[in-house]
């Protein structure tokens, strides 16, 4: 399928240990933006990664992703279309990509100048199911920054974001999805899946080291919500906790509305990080 293979060592990628792995192609250099999302993604979020790529390319950055379908498939279309650098990283042996279909996908990538594939299983190992939490820690440690486009909770890709907050790697997801709607009270920078503004969006959160948005100010009529929401802690607050029901749900939909709280898990608020 792809020629000239070579080896890369752990500490090339910022891994610990001895593990090697085979590239085909050529590892772009830094900065690089991991996008990863959900293999059955909505047409929503699919629509939002074009802008994502062309706000890479507008600050030179990489991009990185897991070859699997879905958004993952959808950012390495969009990086060649758009002329972006790219790494591709693989749950598979060389001698058997995975999935199966991407083998010309894979083909085009290690074949275009700066861009390369990386297969995280060594020649010869047969596949186990931990293979794909391993191809998730490549992509968060390949990554200067991660953005989790579509996450279910408990996912590859919510465990991908997760990873990349535990590292304090500059972390963003869209809105829209429980995973990301959880990341997102975790810690990542919240960005509305709106493809129109969406570049502009994550141009913002690209030049902005920390990757964290400046805290929004709360309006003196939700204020009482927020010295709720700071009193609960962690625990964020449901409905029944803030007395009359009529004005705290009134109150949630405006602060949701505002982009001050994030609902994770469903019937829970909390302040957005």
């Amino acid at each position: 399928m792809m020629h000239s293979p070579r080896t890369v060592p752990a500490a090339l990628l910022g891994l610990p240990g001895r593990g090697v792995w085979q590239l085909h192609g050529v590892l772009p250099p830094v900065p690089r933006l991991a996008v990863v999302g959900s293999r059955a993604a909505h047409q929503l979020q699919r629509s939002c990664v074009p802008a994502i790529v062309a706000a890479a390319r507008a600050r030179g950055h990489a991009l990185v992703s897991g070859g699997a379908r879905g958004i993952d498939a959808a950012v390495h279309h969009a990086a060649l279309a758009a002329g972006v650098p790219q790494l591709a990283i693989v749950p598979s042996r060389p001698e058997a990509p995975y999935p199966p279909e991407h083998a010309g996908l894979f083909a085009e990538i290690a074949a275009t100048p700066g861009s390369g594939v990386l297969f995280a299983v060594p020649p010869g190992v047969g596949p186990s199911r931990g293979i794909f939490a391993s191809r998730n820690a490549i992509v968060v440690a390949a990554a200067t920054a991660v953005i989790v486009a579509e996450a279910a909770p408990r996912s590859g890709s919510w465990g991908t974001g997760g990873l990349a907050l535990r590292r304090r790697i500059a972390t963003a997801a869209l809105l829209g999805s429980a995973g990301c709607a959880d990341l997102v009270v975790r810690g990542a920078r919240a960005l509305a899946p709106d493809p129109r503004a969406l570049m502009a969006a994550v141009l913002d959160w690209l030049d902005t080291p920390t990757g964290v948005a400046a805290a929004l100010p709360w309006p003196e009529e939700l204020r009482w919500l927020a010295q709720a929401l700071d009193t609960a802690g962690p625990r964020g607050v449901g409905l029944d906790d803030l007395g009359e029901p009529g004005r705290g749900c009134a109150a949630l939909v405006s602060a949701e509305l505002l982009g001050l709280v994030i609902e994770s898990p469903p019937g829970r608020y909390h302040r957005r990080a």
